[in-house]
């Protein structure tokens, strides 16, 4: 855990949102899927994942969402 996490691991940021998705092709690891679970299932295959924006581990949007505890790994 980063220290910026421990600091305040109640404020919402995008590492820790529902909607995150790691990317190997995203400079931070880490890019925005809110679209892609927008999308109907068989649209989610035809995505690159250049499609969707990359993301900050300390940042949050207003479409933030937290973990549901009972399906996180």
């Amino acid at each position: 855990m980063t220290s910026l996490a421990s600091q305040h691991p109640n404020e919402p940021r995008c590492q820790s949102c529902s909607y995150v998705m790691p990317s190997y092709s995203a400079s931070t690891g880490l890019r925005c899927g809110l679209k892609y679970f927008q999308s109907t299932v068989l649209m989610r295959k035809f995505q690159r994942m250049e499609h969707y924006p990359e993301v900050k581990e300390f940042n949050a949007c207003e479409a933030w969402s937290a973990v549901d505890a009972s399906t996180a790994s």
